[in-house]
């Protein structure tokens, strides 16, 4: 018996200090790596900014509308600008990913083979369930690529609000087969009753 409780404690030791090992290499690895490159802020007006200190590029992300609907078309908008002079870079070639896990199964959608002459350029995106989605671009430029990453927050739809280029097509035969069903029902009652007087 003393034999197995042995083994056991052996065993739940191993486990933590792998555990202890993994949590140290991973802390250890995020406080410790150099990041000047990238940087997130938020602006209020709704602008998102990617700093790349690197390569000297500032990515500004804005949609519309600043609240999006499941289903409605919005507008994802990128400026790609030098950072300290904040003239847009020109000749640009862009990649857009859209990720989620929102409806509990990852998606992705991709955008490719983006022009930008003037730095500026925007995609239009359908966002099919509520949830967090990740917006990440690839942005090529003869000096030096520059890779972003923005969230965009699709909240519940109220009550009310849908859209009806969204509706499954078999929500219309559905809702006909119940008004149907509903006229059947009240016509048998009227019938039966006045079958009883």
């Amino acid at each position: 018996m003393s034999l197995y409780i042995s083994a056991f404690c052996s065993c739940i030791l191993i486990v933590l200090l792998l555990f202890i090992m993994m949590a140290i290499i991973t802390f250890g690895v995020d406080l410790y790596s150099p990041s000047p490159a990238f940087g997130q802020t938020i602006s209020g007006n709704g602008t998102q900014l990617w700093i790349d200190r690197e390569n000297n590029v500032k990515v500004q992300f804005t949609y519309s509308p600043q609240t999006p609907i499941v289903d409605a078309p919005t507008e994802l908008k990128f400026s790609v600008q030098n950072l300290q002079t904040g003239v847009n870079l020109k000749n640009l070639a862009a990649r857009v990913v859209i990720v989620t896990n929102s409806s509990g199964q990852e998606r992705s959608f991709k955008f490719t083979n983006i022009s930008a002459p003037d730095g500026d350029f925007s995609v239009k995106y359908l966002f099919p369930d509520s949830g967090v989605y990740q917006v990440i671009s690839r942005i090529y430029s003869k000096d030096a690529p520059t890779l972003s990453s923005f969230k965009v927050t699709v909240p519940l739809q109220p009550l009310g609000i849908f859209n009806t280029n969204s509706m499954n097509p078999l929500i219309i035969p559905v809702i006909l087969v119940a008004v149907i069903g509903a006229i059947a029902v009240a016509s048998f009652l009227i019938i039966k009753r006045r079958a009883r007087k």
